[in-house]
């Protein structure tokens, strides 16, 4: 089966780089935006840094989706990039995680030993 990434889940992704993962330069983006209504040059240099923001995060996620969608040697990483790509997407991954929890054993502690 060919993995289709969800686009909104893209997009959703792309967002949330721009605004935190290139923190240091959207924060200054906006800044010189903002200052930028007085003085025309930091308009510039702002949107500019801000253009230079949304390039990077739409590079950073096309790297992180052809890791989804390209098969792996490890059979729970398909299992669970096979979940996020199908129609379910997080709703799937969150049963197979949870199936995963329940399977797993509790760890004994000092406590219960004595």
């Amino acid at each position: 089966m060919e993995r289709k990434y969800p686009t909104k889940m893209f997009w959703l992704f792309v967002l949330t780089d721009f605004l935190l993962h290139f923190f240091y330069l959207s924060i200054p983006g906006i800044i010189l935006c903002i200052v930028g209504i007085w003085a025309k040059p930091c308009l510039w240099i702002g949107l500019a840094i801000l253009g230079l923001d949304v390039i990077l995060s739409i590079i950073e996620q096309l790297r992180i989706r052809k890791a989804a969608v390209t098969p792996s040697d490890n059979p729970e990483f398909n299992e669970l990039m096979d979940a996020f790509c199908s129609p379910d997407g997080l709703e799937a991954v969150r049963r197979i995680a949870d199936a995963r929890i329940e399977a797993t054993p509790p760890v004994k502690s000092q406590e219960d030993e004595d």
